[in-house]
């Protein structure tokens, strides 16, 4: 049996136009429609999201954070990914989702 974390989301607002979520526990099948549910909101915004508490994530994880990015596209936002592990940005490369997103320096 596999241990299962829920997923939570952290959302603060830093300033007026940007937006910070905060990731953790596992982002998978079960759990991403949490993260589509999410409102993005319009305008010249910015979504910082750190992913570094995050304890597992699978394809339909990897396809949410996408389909994020794509529906902050379309509403004039702009998703940075300002924390992650070394297993995610490994997974970031390999499947080329970094070309995607900005992502944090080494």
């Amino acid at each position: 049996m596999v241990d299962r974390k829920p997923l939570h989301i952290e959302v603060a607002t830093s300033d007026a136009t940007t937006v910070t979520l905060a990731l953790s526990g596992d982002l998978d099948y079960e759990s991403v429609g949490r993260l589509a549910d999410l409102p993005i909101p319009a305008g010249p915004t910015t979504i910082d999201v750190d992913l570094s508490r995050l304890t597992f994530v699978d394809s339909s994880g990897l396809a949410g954070l996408v389909r994020l990015q794509l529906r902050a596209a379309d509403a004039g936002a702009t998703v940075r990914v300002v924390a992650l592990t070394p297993y995610l940005r490994s997974l970031f490369l390999l499947t080329a989702i970094d070309r995607l997103f900005t992502l944090p320096p080494d």
